[in-house]
């Protein structure tokens, strides 16, 4: 399977950049943190050249771009960073498969199930959505492979939670601590996959305390709680170590991302709600044949009583599939919260009961996932005349990015499907062990068929969307931006840039996106965000969409541009002139027509460098730095991560401003003394418009201002944040690290006692050789 997934996308490591959407910006981010922040022992390092500056790892997917940096630094230098991020995207496509193959063969002990379930999480499905199920098309097209990373070690931890759950002694030590460390690879990797795997993981625990208490022995709830409690305090123990140990390795990201979160990063826009209409949207991804083999798992798990009656798990699980019809069949009622927790509840039922409890176990974790997913509008609902907002117990809930809580559940899904072809298969296999003759050989046979049949369902589409026949095949689908005839104009731009422009001032792009990208010419791409790496100039524009700060004047996708209407903009060449100098900003890279013949129209105001077409270069006739001082000069000034050094002359004491956002965790010194970090708020429009959502009102962003002595000096502002968080993850780890190498030698060492008392026990049962003699 992980062959059929590699050369799949063989077509990926030749030369060039993986060009769609977001894949550009996650280059940028990695190169940074692999080749400036890890070498520092930090994540959490200071990005000068994108949205103002930022601290990008502190809300996006730092634990993507770790990996992209460890495989860079394994590599030795025998690769750059470019081939390190291909790596990282091939091990993310493959990791899925790896995880749903070892959470079935944990969970049903199946190796026939696992291999299909590994199966379904390789291949591109026809209804497959590039935005939002976490499939090969999204990390290709929109560039938002992390996603996927975070489901793939989600089912990886969930495989080592459900082996924890069963284990005692050292070896659940070393599982649950095992878990601790992959929970905390998913929450950086996807924080809304860690907080769904999160959910998932306490829908587990209450199993097996369930569980625990369905199969002790005694009569009466009274007398199975008596004997049940010590599988009910392991059960409550693992969840315990897996929660501490990963809120202890993420301490030095969680606790920075409390403090800053609300201030830096709390715009009102990228939800992802979809609303009650997602629940179909998650059915339609699955497809019908998926879809009905899941049904089936339900079913066939619900039959297959462990203690008992089958009534209460086939009810349970069967109230619970009509929870599911009806949702599907009235999503816009208002109860949909409520029928998808009581969907949950049930089927959480039904799997204490059932000898097969893995396919109900997912309905459940599905069915919460689920509810997650839609949204607001299902967390409040009305129950027995109360209004019930569940939106109030979960943690930041108006935070989320709803919607992604449903890839996990899709993945699942698929695991269960698995479950429901392989069983009948294998009944069906096991009835043939005791055949003979012909009847035995058709058998035989019909199950191989049937099985390359249901292989071919899925292998066949997946030909069509990849490049796994390429190049006998004539279409290539994995193309690299040098694939792409216009990626040339981009990289002309920014040549010049590299060349002209100057390190102290802003570089303002007008993102090509969906304006020019139509995957023929030009990927639909953020193909300008490559101009930090590539020319090392703090730049504006060319990045995806955030919740940051900056985002309504960083983000140039759509008819907007520096929170204002591009019309508008037109009709004023003035204010966008006076806005520049507020920002730094220097040099325009435009294409629209309309901005670009009013420029030109404004010679006072606007000069026209270089152009390239559909791309023309211009500069403010006055130079707009981003680091200036009042009543002094800026004889010279570096910028790079982490750090910006000015060297100044000032008749007297004054001020510094630097155009990067104030953030927790600046530091300024003068030739070596500490001096305090303040803020100014520069000039720009209160009302700004966020693309997609609105106007903001009253909006400002912070800036740096240094008070500084007069004479010349070299001012050094440096970024670290420091908090008790980096304590705490340090000694997690090395808690986490013992707990592992201690469990597995105690092990040994357990073993090897074993061994070596039934060696010394053969020895003394053997009859010396005189005895052996006749008499």
């Amino acid at each position: 399977m992980l062959l059929l997934g590699a050369l799949s996308v063989k077509t990926i490591f030749r030369e060039g950049v993986l060009p769609g959407w977001d894949n550009p910006p996650h280059l940028v981010c990695s190169y940074l943190t692999a080749v400036y922040f890890l070498p520092q022992l930090t994540v959490l390092g200071w990005d000068p050249y994108n949205n103002f500056g930022w601290v990008f790892n502190q809300y996006y997917n730092p634990g993507a771009y770790l990996l992209v940096a460890l495989i860079y630094h394994a590599a030795l230098g025998f690769i750059d960073i470019n081939m390190a991020y291909k790596v990282a995207f091939l091990i993310t496509y493959l990791l899925p498969a790896v995880g749903a193959y070892l959470y079935v063969k944990a969970s049903t002990r199946d190796p026939v199930a696992a291999c299909l379930a590994a199966l379904l999480c390789i291949v591109v499905m026809p209804q497959e959505s590039e935005w939002l199920d976490a499939g090969l098309k999204q990390m290709y097209v929109i560039g938002m492979w992390p996603h996927r990373l975070g489901i793939g070690l989600a089912l990886i931890s969930l495989a080592a939670y459900w082996l924890a759950l069963s284990a005692r002694g050292w070896r659940w030590a070393r599982l649950a601590s095992l878990t601790a460390l992959l929970v905390a690879a998913t929450l950086l990797s996807h924080p809304m996959t860690g907080i769904g795997l999160s959910a998932v993981l306490l829908l587990l625990t209450v199993y097996a305390a369930l569980r625990a208490i369905v199969i002790a022995e005694g009569k009466g709830l009274r007398a199975k709680l008596a004997s049940s409690w010590r599988g009910v305090a392991w059960a409550a123990a693992t969840l315990g170590v897996a929660a501490a140990g990963a809120g202890g390795l993420t301490a030095f990201w969680l606790i920075p991302l409390l403090k800053t979160n609300y201030a830096y990063h709390s715009l009102p826009t990228i939800k992802w709600v979809l609303g009650p209409g997602g629940f179909n949207t998650f059915l339609r991804s699955l497809g019908l044949l998926q879809g009905a083999l899941f049904l089936m798992s339900v079913l066939t798990a619900a039959s297959m009583s462990s203690r008992g009656s089958r009534l209460i798990p086939l009810t349970a699980a069967s109230a619970a599939m009509i929870m599911w019809l009806v949702s599907a069949v009235s999503p816009y009622d208002g109860c949909m919260g409520l029928r998808l927790i009581y969907s949950s509840l049930l089927f959480l039922l039904a799997s204490a009961f059932s000898a097969q409890p893995a396919p109900l176990l997912i309905g459940s974790a599905a069915s919460l996932l689920l509810f997650m997913a839609t949204g607001p509008a299902s967390y409040r609902f009305q129950f027995l005349g109360w209004t019930v907002n569940m939106g109030q117990l979960m943690p930041f809930s108006s935070d989320y990015a709803y919607y992604k809580f449903a890839g996990l559940a899709r993945y699942l899904v698929f695991a269960a499907a698995a479950i429901g072809f392989s069983t009948p298969l294998r009944r069906a296999y096991e009835s043939l062990k005791e055949a003979r003759g012909a009847a035995a050989q058709v058998g035989w046979a019909a199950i191989g068929l049937i099985a390359m049949l249901f292989a071919a369902l899925y292998i066949i589409p997946h030909l069509q969307e990849t490049d796994l026949y390429y190049p006998y095949a004539g279409e290539l689908h994995f193309k690299l931006d040098t694939d792409f005839p216009m990626t040339e104009s981009l990289r002309r731009i920014m040549e010049w840039v590299a060349a002209n422009a100057s390190d102290n001032t802003y570089v303002f792009y007008q993102d090509t996106l969906w304006k020019l990208g139509d995957w023929r010419r030009l990927p639909v791409s953020h193909y300008f965000y490559l101009s930090s790496m590539l020319t090392g100039k703090p730049q504006v524009g060319g990045g995806y969409g955030t919740r940051y700060i900056t985002h309504p004047l960083a983000n140039t996708e759509t008819d907007y541009l520096l929170g204002q209407p591009i019309s508008w903009l037109a009709r004023h060449p003035e204010r966008l002139y006076r806005v520049a100098r507020e920002l730094g900003i220097t040099y325009f890279v435009l294409f629209d027509k309309t901005l670009v013949n009013t420029m030109r129209a404004k010679p006072d105001l606007f000069e026209e460098l270089f152009v390239k077409p559909p791309f023309h270069v211009f500069r403010t006739t006055s130079f707009n730095p981003i680091v200036s001082i009042k009543g002094g000069v800026v004889e010279d000034v570096e910028i790079r991560p982490g750090e910006i050094i000015v060297k100044y002359s000032a008749p007297n004491d004054t001020v510094v401003y630097v155009r990067q956002v104030e953030y927790p965790g600046w530091h300024a010194r003068v030739d070596g003394r500490e001096v305090e970090v303040g803020r100014y708020y520069p000039n720009v429009p209160s009302f700004v418009l966020v693309p997609g959502d609105g106007t903001l009102t009253n909006y400002r962003i912070p800036f740096i201002k240094v008070e500084v002595p007069g004479g010349e000096h070299v001012l050094r502002l440096y970024y670290r944040l420091s908090t008790p968080g980096d304590a705490i993850t340090l000694i997690s780890a090395i808690t986490l690290a013992a707990s592992i190498v201690l469990s597995y030698l105690m092990q040994r060492v357990i073993r090897g006692a074993k061994l070596l008392r039934s060696g010394h026990e053969a020895r003394g049962r053997r009859p010396s050789s005189g005895a052996a003699l006749p008499g």
